[in-house]
This record gives structure tokens, sequence and C-alpha cells, in this order.
């Protein structure tokens, strides 16, 4: 069966609709078969979602350049966009990529398997379908058995970005993903919600100074603990995933509201009064020690009518522990979404730790 959609601009997608088949597995426990009937879904050129410590990715065998054509085609994400290929050993870097550095040695041996995506030069083996392209290639080892086994079983590195629809909040459980993937991809591992909550942190190596593309699990603060100089990346261009200028972002408008304690609350305030007088329904994205601010405001300001006018609150998790925060930024977009809220009202959290990631989601998630 095909279905088509059609843009804002004109253009005509189609869709083959296939049965997405879901493996529910124990990651204390994994059973090898279903894991091999996964990889066995990758080695023939078909796409697997599956857990890995950040988010879900959606993967097909990176050396197989029709294959990782499905992964663009079901995500309708654009070819501009490189994705990152994930393996399961260090020793697995000399077969992708050339000219590693000491720093780049450093760097695996403190970081991986973890949260941290390091950009080199490639060799050409790699299929420039997965590098947009480019002469480099984004390579990470990720912290999850799952991932690893699955990688492992398939015999072959697997090209994966996050498992969603292009420009959406990234999936943290496997409902998630059929939320947005459900007919569009083979098979769904279900590891449970990953722990996180964010993506990898994406470094390029093949800079003069090690620069930051993308911010997240792994802090510009523990990367400066390894080499001395980072920068973050400024410029224009896309050089790894997540840099679209809008991403991350929900179907409903996110109102990013920044600044110190007293001036984001009066802020969150005075928008979410302005949203309720022209009848829109909205929602508040908060840290937990605000949620007795804003739940008195809908119950004074809206009162009886608040869930019919999607006037409620939900909370990241406390001010002071972003680790929280992250874990729960994706599903709270995507709650809010389920609820067809026309505004979200988001806090920004401090630039420090994760929080320096969870605050490139939420600027980009607002555009």
């Amino acid at each position: 069966m095909v279905k088509y959609s059609i843009d804002n601009k004109g253009a005509i997608f189609y869709t083959k609709i296939m049965m997405t088949e879901v493996l529910k597995v124990n990651a204390g426990n994994i059973g090898m078969a279903k894991v091999n009937k996964a990889a066995g879904i990758i080695k023939e050129g078909g796409l697997v979602a599956f857990p890995t410590e950040t988010v879900y990715g959606l993967g097909a065998d990176a050396l197989n350049p029709k294959a990782v054509v499905r992964i663009f085609e079901a995500k309708n994400r654009p070819l501009d966009d490189p994705l990152i290929v994930h393996i399961t050993e260090k020793k697995d870097l000399f077969t992708l990529a050339k000219d590693i550095s000491d720093t780049a040695h450093e760097l695996a041996r403190e970081f991986w398997p973890g949260p941290l995506t390091l950009v080199l030069k490639k060799y050409e083996s790699i299929p420039d379908i997965v590098t947009a392209g480019l002469d480099t290639v984004a390579i990470r080892m990720p912290a999850n058995e799952v991932a690893l086994s699955l990688i492992r079983a398939a015999g072959r590195p697997i090209a994966a970005p996050s498992a969603n629809l292009f420009g959406r909040p990234s999936p943290v459980t496997a409902q998630q993903v059929l939320e947005d993937l459900g007919g569009r991809i083979d098979m769904v591992i279900d590891g449970g919600k990953t722990s996180i909550g964010v993506e990898s942190t994406v470094l390029d190596l093949t800079q003069e100074i090690p620069t930051i593309l993308r911010p997240g699990g792994i802090s510009i603060e523990r990367l400066k603990e390894i080499i001395k100089s980072v920068r973050i990346y400024k410029q224009e261009g896309i050089l790894a995933p997540g840099m679209y200028p809008r991403h991350y972002a929900p179907r409903a408008k996110v109102v990013l509201v920044e600044g110190d304690e007293g001036v984001q609350i009066k802020n969150v305030l005075k928008i979410a009064s302005s949203f309720n007088k022209k009848g829109y329904r909205f929602g508040i994205m908060a840290k937990e020690e605000h949620k007795k601010i804003y739940g008195e405001f809908f119950a004074k300001k809206i009162g009886e009518s608040a869930t019919l006018c999607g006037g409620n609150v939900k909370t990241l998790g406390p001010g002071d522990d972003l680790t929280i925060c992250a874990a729960n930024l994706f599903s709270a977009l995507r709650e809010f979404d389920r609820e067809g809220v026309d505004f979200i009202i988001a806090e920004g959290v401090r630039e420090e730790g994760i929080g320096m990631a969870i605050m490139d989601r939420l600027r980009k998630a607002a555009g």
C-alpha cells in the first residue's frame, strides 16, 4: 500500500505502508534470538529503530547506500543532513576514518561507549549519502547494550539518526517512534525509555580547534577536562545532525522564555494571560519549583475550563537537576502535541552542563 502527502510548497511525498514489527527486549537480559532477527533485517537492507542511551535511533547498514536512502525516505529527511555511524569497538574507527589524532584516541578512551560523536576524515568506503557528500564522517559508540548487541549481530556499522519524522522532537520510547514512523519502517526494538533524553554531543576534530557542532550528552565542561581548547560552532552550514535552525519541534508553536527566575516567571504569566484573552489553547513547560505558581494562574484565570483550553503545566524537573530536565524534555513536548495545544510556553534553564543541550533543543524548537 502507498499513501501520499503534500507539503506547504506543493511537493508530493509518497510513502510505502508496511507492518512495523515491535520486539520488546529486557535490557538486563537481552534475548539474542530477537536481536538476531533485527540484525537480519539490517543485513537485508531494512530499517530497525532501536534504543540508545540518548534517544531511539533509526538504523540501516551504513555501507549499503540503498538501505541508507530508506532512512531519508522514512523520515522525510533532507539529503544534506549527514548521519551518525554507530560502532561497537574502538578499533572500528580505523575502518571508517583516517588521520585519527591522539586527541581522538583520548576522547574515545574517556567517553566511549557514551554520548559523544566524533567527526573525522572519512574513508571512501563510506557512501556519500551517509555524509551528505562531505569528506568527514560522524562516529560514535553508544552506551546501551541493546544497541551494541544489534550492531555486533549485524556485523557492520549502523547509520542511525533519531527515529522520528524530520524536525520533530526525538523519541525516547518505542511508542514515540511508532507515533512518527509506524508503517514506515520494518521493526522497532522496545528497550524501554532512554536514560539521557537528548542526543549525543557532536565534536568536530577536523578543525584546528576541536569544535562542538551540536551540544548534547557530554558537556563542554567535561570535554575541557580532557582537551584544553574547545569552541562552539557559530557559522552557517549543515556539518552534522541537528544543525537546522528549526528542529526538534512539536506541532505547537514554542515560545521560549529566558532570563533570571523573577523575570522569567513574570514574563511567562504575562504571555499566558495574553494567550488566555485571545482564546488560544496553550500549556506551560516549567521547572518543578514553579509548578504551583503556574497552576494557581490556571485555577484563577481559567478555572474549570482549564482542560478545554489546554491550560496545564508540565514540569521538566527541578531547576537544579538538569539531568532530569533533559530526560523529560522531548516527552513533555510530545505530550502537549497529543493534547492539541496551539502554543507551549517553555521556561529556559541554566546553560551549564547538559543545560547547554537543553537550551539548544528549546531554541531550535522555537525556531
